[in-house]
């Protein structure tokens, strides 16, 4: 009979632990986002499917982008109805080359560019501070 109670006991308390770890996964979940990073071909595919979504293109190991990052991920998690990506241009030497041909513009790093039905509707260049950001979508996206 000491057997079951005390592991009836033990059991209660890892259930205990286990609510807890569960409940802070999913505050977490609920009041973070992060904007996702994406591919050169899903940015081509998504262009092509005439989606509407902002996409921020730059040089990860560059230090503007770094602290544009941090802008970036705030602003995912205050604005969760509008898609923000980020292409990281780092990972192709002919990416000046991509981005001229998919949008025809030329475009200085880091650069935000909203796009409407795969068309660019606006485009700033240049880490901006959160309520830039936040202004420069909200005039722009909707």
């Amino acid at each position: 009979m000491e057997f079951i109670k005390k592991f009836a006991k033990e059991i209660s308390v890892f259930g205990i632990v286990l609510v807890i770890f569960l409940a802070l996964f999913t505050y977490r979940q609920i009041t973070f986002k992060d904007y996702k990073t994406i591919s050169e071909s899903k940015l081509t595919e998504m262009v092509k499917n005439k989606e509407n979504f902002v996409v921020v293109l730059g040089n990860s190991s560059d230090t503007n982008v770094l602290g544009y990052q941090e802008v970036m991920t705030k602003y995912t998690t205050q604005n969760r109805d509008i898609p923000l990506y980020y292409v990281d241009s780092s990972q192709d030497d002919n990416f000046n080359n991509y981005v001229e041909k998919t949008f025809n513009t030329n475009v200085s790093y880091p650069a935000t560019l909203v796009i409407k039905d795969g068309k660019i509707v606006a485009k700033k260049e240049g880490a901006m501070q959160y309520y830039s950001l936040y202004d420069f979508i909200k005039e722009n996206y909707k």
